[in-house]
């Protein structure tokens, strides 16, 4: 796909281990989180009117030759339009009416064709990308071009060690019951005498990637980003934000799958969407190719409940978290970010030394 390069362009992809890469925040952006700001705050204008206006907004920008986001040779640019269209369709499923005015508020500050792909470009870099990347994030994918998303978020932020708790794994399986909680398969280990099952060893699986919510300070200012775009979409507390280096690793980010199930959920091709009963959600994944093996747990729901007798203080998982992420799997599917993440990752594996993402273009861990 060829079109006109311009100022959303994240062609230079060359090193994607180097994470020294800051941000500034001129006078421009600081303008623009004003005019969001503002705009939520008048009570004037209702939700629907925004999303009206932003969803014509898309509409407009969807026909213009200008709308693409370019990337790297040989990988595909990215319509701007299907960026917007997405986060707006998923945000109040995400994150609630907050979320959805938080979005189309944000559409709707951008007046200029310049501004929208821009916007796109921010969410698509800031939010899409390092839920796909994890630890393999670039500076150069990131460039230097100042986002309009970085506030006094960066303020509640910490500075995560990289190491992992030891307990996560152990928690969470009592938690759940040393069972897998979409396939109901026992983890080999605590597997009961006579049950017809071979030796399955689970993975603990964080909800939300360690690489997101556990940084170091050479990544300070794009986690600042990021966080900041996850708050104002998923309707997640400060308190939960500033709390997240104790609770990526905490029972509440975490639960039990086999690896196959787990690998897809890593991918974002599997999720949980929310009910509305407590703790209660519905396997669903993305379209494309079937990704739930065996094709029953497609739309099976599951409960989550404490299987500890000895104790019952270990938490469920997080709602905020399970959504995000299932918002999160949608929005990469439909404005069609996944398929773009999948090339970059693929062109770049072998300049990084491999094993830079877990996402091949094939739907195939990387080996």
């Amino acid at each position: 796909m060829s079109h006109a390069r311009n100022t959303s362009d994240i062609s230079d992809l060359s090193d994607l281990s180097d994470l020294s890469a800051t941000l500034s925040e001129p006078e421009s952006v600081i303008s623009f989180n004003e005019d969001v700001y503002l705009a939520m705050q008048n009570a004037a204008v209702s939700t629907a009117t925004y999303v009206g206006q932003a969803q014509q907004t898309i509409e407009q920008l969807a026909t213009n030759q200008y709308r693409w986001i370019t990337t790297p040779p040989s990988v595909h640019n990215v319509d701007a339009s299907r960026v917007l269209d997405a986060m707006l369709r998923n945000a109040h499923q995400t994150g609630g009416e907050s979320s959805e005015r938080y979005t189309a508020c944000a559409i709707c500050a951008c007046p200029d064709i310049h501004e929208q792909v821009n916007l796109a470009r921010t969410w698509f870099m800031y939010l899409l990308w390092p839920f796909t990347a994890g630890t393999h994030q670039s500076s150069n994918l990131i460039s230097g071009q100042a986002t309009p998303t970085i506030d006094d978020t960066y303020g509640s932020l910490v500075s995560a060690s990289p190491e992992r708790s030891s307990r996560f794994r152990t928690d969470v399986n009592r938690r759940d019951g040393y069972r897998c909680v979409v396939s109901g398969v026992w983890d080999g280990p605590y597997m009961p005498a006579g049950v017809d099952q071979g030796v399955v060893t689970l993975i603990g699986a964080h909800i939300l990637k360690r690489a997101v919510g556990v940084f170091t300070m050479d990544r300070a200012h794009t986690a600042a980003a990021t966080w900041n775009i996850i708050r104002r979409y998923s309707g997640m507390s400060e308190e939960t934000i500033q709390n997240m280096e104790r609770l990526v690793d905490d029972p509440s980010n975490g639960m039990m799958l086999q690896r196959d199930i787990h690998d897809n959920f890593d991918k974002l091709k599997i999720y949980l969407e929310q009910t509305e009963r407590e703790n209660e959600y519905v396997v669903r994944e993305v379209r494309g190719r079937p990704w739930i093996h065996p094709r029953k747990l497609v739309d099976k729901v599951i409960t989550f409940r404490n299987h500890d007798v000895s104790t019952q203080d270990l938490p469920l998982p997080n709602p905020h978290f399970i959504t995000l992420h299932a918002g999160i799997s949608r929005i990469l599917h439909m404005s069609g970010a996944s398929e773009v993440f999948a090339q970059i990752l693929d062109k770049y594996d072998g300049a990084a030394g491999g094993n830079i993402g877990s996402l091949k273009s094939n739907g195939d861990p990387v080996c």
